[in-house]
C-alpha cells in the first residue's frame, strides 16, 4: 500500500510521505520536517506534536477568532461563531481537527448555520435580546450559547464573575442584558472613582466646568446610621452660602422592578428633607449630556428645596 500525505491526507507521490503538491513545496523549503518526531509540516505552522491541546475554551491569549479571523478580547473564538459550533467542535477546530471544515464552508452552509439559531430554540435581535424556547432553557441568558441547564456559559461566567448586572425579562422568555458595565469601576478626570459609564461623563463636566462636588456622599434622613441615602452627586453651595444641590442619575426605565424601587424610595425622602434635587435619565439624557447638563445646571431654571426636572 502507498504511503498518504501527512500534511493533507491525499495519496503519497510515489514512496514519499508527501503528496505531489507538498513534495514540490518541500523543494522550495515551505514544507520541514519537525526535528522532535520526525513528520512533515508546513514551515509556517507549528508541528503537531508541539501545539497545545485545548480541553477547555480559552477565554485569554487571542486576538481574533480561529474559525473566522473576526476581533476578539482574548477569547478564542468571536459571539457569531460562539453560537454557530459546539463546545466539541470549537475544541476540534483549536486542536486543528476541524480547520479543513471551517475553510470548505461554503456561503449557503453560512446563510443555514445563521438561521440555525431558530432551529436551536434561540434567537437574538439588534438589541441583543436572547429569545429563550420553554422547550429549551440550557441557553446563557447573556449570549445564548448551550451551558447544559446553566445560566451562563464558562465564557460569560468567567467575564461576569462578582458583577452586578441588570436584566429586562418580557414574555418570560426574552433576556436582554441592560447594561453589562452595571456596578463597574470607572476613573472620572478628576479621579473619582464612580460606577457607570454615564456617572463618568457626568463627573468630567462637573470638574471641566470647575464645579465642586462629591461622590455619592451621605445624606442621613433619619436618626440611625443605616438611615441614609447616596444621591449621586452633592455640589456644595452651588447656589450660594449653605445652598447644596444634589444630583440623582436614573439610569433605568420604569420596567425595571429594581430601577422602580429605588426611585419610588428615594424620591418621597428627598421631598420630605426639602433638598433641592436635579434628575437626569439615562434614556433620554445621555445622548446629548453636556447640552442637557448646560441646561438643568443653569441657576436660574433651578428651583430650590424642590424636585427639578422630574419625569
Amino acid at each position: 500500500m502507498g504511503k498518504i500525505c501527512q500534511i493533507c491526507g491525499k495519496p503519497g507521490y510515489m514512496y514519499y510521505p508527501l503528496c505531489k503538491e507538498h513534495l514540490d513545496l518541500k523543494a522550495s523549503g515551505k514544507v520541514v520536517k519537525c526535528p522532535d518526531c520526525g513528520q512533515w509540516h508546513l514551515a509556517d505552522e507549528v508541528c503537531k506534536c508541539q501545539r497545545t491541546v485545548y480541553t477547555e475554551l480559552p477565554i485569554e491569549g487571542f486576538d481574533q477568532c480561529v474559525a473566522c479571523g473576526a476581533e476578539t478580547t482574548g477569547y478564542a473564538f468571536c459571539l457569531k461563531c460562539w453560537k454557530k459550533y459546539t463546545t466539541e467542535e470549537m475544541l476540534d477546530i483549536l486542536n486543528g481537527k476541524g480547520e479543513r471544515v471551517v475553510q470548505e464552508e461554503t456561503e449557503e452552509g453560512m446563510a443555514e448555520s445563521e438561521t440555525g439559531d431558530e432551529q436551536n430554540h434561540v434567537n437574538e435581535d439588534q438589541n441583543n435580546v436572547v429569545v429563550i424556547d420553554e422547550n429549551n432553557k440550557s441557553r446563557c441568558i447573556t449570549c445564548g450559547k448551550q451551558t447544559d441547564g446553566l445560566l451562563f456559559c464558562a465564557n460569560c461566567y468567567h467575564k461576569y464573575k462578582g458583577k452586578e448586572l441588570l436584566f429586562r425579562i418580557t414574555n418570560g422568555t426574552n433576556v436582554e442584558l441592560l447594561d453589562e458595565n452595571y456596578e463597574g469601576r470607572y476613573t472620572c478626570k478628576d479621579g473619582h472613582i464612580v460606577k457607570s459609564k454615564s456617572e463618568r461623563d457626568i463627573d468630567n463636566y462637573l470638574f471641566e466646568h470647575g464645579i465642586s462636588h462629591a461622590y455619592e456622599r451621605e445624606l442621613p434622613y433619619g436618626a440611625t446610621e443605616k438611615e441614609v441615602l447616596h444621591p449621586d452627586f452633592y455640589l456644595p453651595n452651588y447656589l450660594g452660602d449653605g445652598k447644596h444641590v444634589y444630583i440623582e442619575h436614573w439610569g433605568y426605565n420604569e420596567n425595571n422592578i429594581q430601577y422602580t424601587k429605588t426611585k419610588k424610595f428615594k424620591m418621597p425622602i428627598y421631598k420630605n428633607l426639602g433638598v433641592t434635587l436635579i434628575c437626569t435619565y439615562e434614556k433620554t439624557d445621555m445622548g446629548k449630556i453636556d447640552t442637557v447638563l448646560d441646561r438643568k445646571l443653569n441657576r436660574n431654571f433651578i428651583k430650590e428645596s424642590e424636585i427639578n426636572f422630574e419625569e
